[in-house]
């Protein structure tokens, strides 16, 4: 497990939500490729409404956790900052929050922007499990 190496996790309080990855985009992808997982992106920015209802209602949400966790490698990106804010020039994004999945190779498989509950992240990402399969 030599990719885990400064990777470090943030779940929910109560452990039950989603798990993001603090990690680069890059190491992301390593980890996918040695998990043989897609990867979920969360790019958000902290003013917005939306994104802390995503936060604290849907990523704590333990059926989406469990979905999430053991199907994806999650990242969660200040859009304003850093490698968020660069993936949010590079995909030309319009809007917070957007939730993107890619192939283990960093492709963008799928993308979506605003505020969903539980049961629709979960449809997002089964979605884009099976696109992945096309």
């Amino acid at each position: 497990m030599i990719f885990m190496i400064g990777a470090k996790t943030n779940s929910s309080k109560s452990g039950k939500g989603v798990s993001f990855t603090q990690t680069s985009l890059a190491n992301a992808i390593h980890l996918a490729q040695a998990q043989k997982k897609l990867i979920f992106i969360d790019i958000y920015a902290i003013w917005c409404g939306p994104c802390v209802m995503l936060k604290l209602r849907t990523f704590s949400n333990k059926d989406a956790g469990q979905f999430f966790n053991e199907n994806f490698i999650n990242l969660s990106l200040d859009g304003e900052k850093g490698e968020g804010l660069k993936l949010f020039q590079a995909y030309q994004l319009t809007a917070f929050p957007t939730l993107i999945i890619l192939d283990s190779d960093g492709t963008p498989l799928l993308g979506t922007a605003g505020y969903m509950d539980a049961k629709t992240l979960i449809e997002f990402g089964q979605a884009g499990i099976e696109k992945s399969k096309k």
